[in-house]
């Protein structure tokens, strides 16, 4: 048998919405938060230590998800991560079962193994899905669902505050490291720089800091996508040798027009980030996509290269991998699995296609996060790292 604890707050309202006059996050706006928790066993995922499950109400209408693993080590002194996967749209479960995590689920996708190596090795980590409304997060109003990082923001300003405050006191003061991975390149220096700007307004108003950001950890993150379309001429046409490849992925003729298109490509980019705006940012990301990112692009079909491994053939465009219904997938769509998590029969993806179409739309997506990230290395004492792969294509 499982061995679960169930602790959910009563009077479960907290005051602060998310809106564009949302005053800074006070001691009195999280004294009575709502959340779930449940401590979890090893045969729901092997880990070689504890973890806990549960949900955190970020506003009256969202529920966040997290899955909580201490550390193998030393769970008292090892730091503190939260984990953010990318899409937009992609679950928290993805990084923890297919990356960082100290689990893997076994081919029949009913049970799983545990991972010699995991960031859980010397760290206390926390998976998240979000924005709210992906994966196990719930929202009565998909219409609410983030599609900025200004709005996704606050909620993890709040699920962190609460999580560390009230679902596990016993963190309250420990410094957060945030992580992410591709998308989380814009979630992780967007959402560090609007939670250390909200902290500081409130230690000005004499509100003690709920908060403290020590690191940002970006791994084959998307900052700025006309960067990463120039990247593309490196990777298929000059790097092939250093990275232990016998010839370069593309042809002589590709490799002649990409490296034509990048004077232009670097020109439109450096408006964007002058402009800083959605129309400018757009049209910079269209010119580069069209005349670098279409070479790309043709050599993602059945056979052809992995966007995110090269070193493997493509399965199916466009992720490459059985990812729709793989045993992962399969896995958390079990119904004694979500049984354990609190759920019943809820249906579980991977990536929230709907989320992502909905960042799509909104074209938020289009502005890189170099201000932002040039803000954290100026202003804060934040220390910054990047995680890059030597055979994964796209950010």
């Amino acid at each position: 048998m499982t061995r679960e604890r169930l602790i959910v707050s009563l009077l479960a309202t907290i005051s602060h919405v998310v809106g564009q006059d949302q005053k800074p996050l006070t001691d009195e706006a999280v004294i009575k938060p709502a959340f779930t928790v449940r401590e979890q066993s090893s045969d729901l995922c092997d880990a070689g230590a504890r973890q806990f499950t549960g949900t955190v109400n970020v506003t009256d209408d969202k529920s966040m998800f997290f899955w909580y693993f201490e550390s193998r080590n030393n769970p008292e002194t090892d730091p503190l991560l939260l984990w953010m996967s990318g899409g937009p749209g992609a679950s928290g479960e993805m990084g923890l079962f297919m990356g960082s995590g100290p689990c893997t689920v076994n081919p029949d996708g009913n049970s799983t193994k545990r991972a010699e190596y995991s960031w859980i090795d010397h760290a206390n980590v926390v998976y998240i899905d979000q924005p709210v409304g992906v994966g196990f997060s719930k929202i009565t109003d998909r219409n609410k669902i983030a599609v900025s990082l200004e709005q996704g923001a606050k909620d993890v300003h709040t699920f962190l505050s609460t999580f560390s405050h009230d679902v596990f006191p016993n963190l309250a003061g420990k410094p957060w490291h945030i992580t992410g991975e591709s998308m989380g390149g814009h979630y992780v220096t967007g959402y560090t720089e609007h939670i250390v700007s909200h902290e500081r307004e409130n230690a000005k108003r004499g509100i003690k800091p709920r908060v403290e950001i020590s690191s940002a950890i970006i791994v084959d993150g998307y900052i700025d996508a006309t960067q990463q379309f120039m990247g593309y001429y490196d990777f298929f046409c000059e790097d092939w040798a250093g990275d232990g490849r016998k010839y370069p992925l593309m042809n002589r003729t590709a490799c002649e027009n990409m490296l034509a298109a990048i004077p232009e490509c670097h020109k439109m980019g450096s408006q964007c980030r002058y402009f800083y705006d959605i129309e400018t940012c757009r049209a910079a990301n269209e010119v580069c996509e069209k005349s670098l990112g279409e070479y790309f692009m043709e050599g993602v079909v059945p056979g052809g290269w992995d966007p995110y491994d090269n070193r493997h053939p493509c399965e199916k465009p466009p992720l490459c991998s059985n990812m729709d219904h793989g045993p992962e997938w399969k896995f958390l769509n079990r119904r004694w699995v979500q049984e354990r998590l609190g759920f019943d029969r809820f249906p579980f993806y991977l990536i929230d296609f709907d989320t992502n179409e909905r960042w799509d739309i909104a074209q938020n997506i289009h502005i890189p996060v170099t201000r932002e990230l040039t803000w954290i290395l100026d202003e804060t004492d934040i220390r910054v790292l990047f995680i890059n792969g030597n055979n994964d294509i796209i950010m």
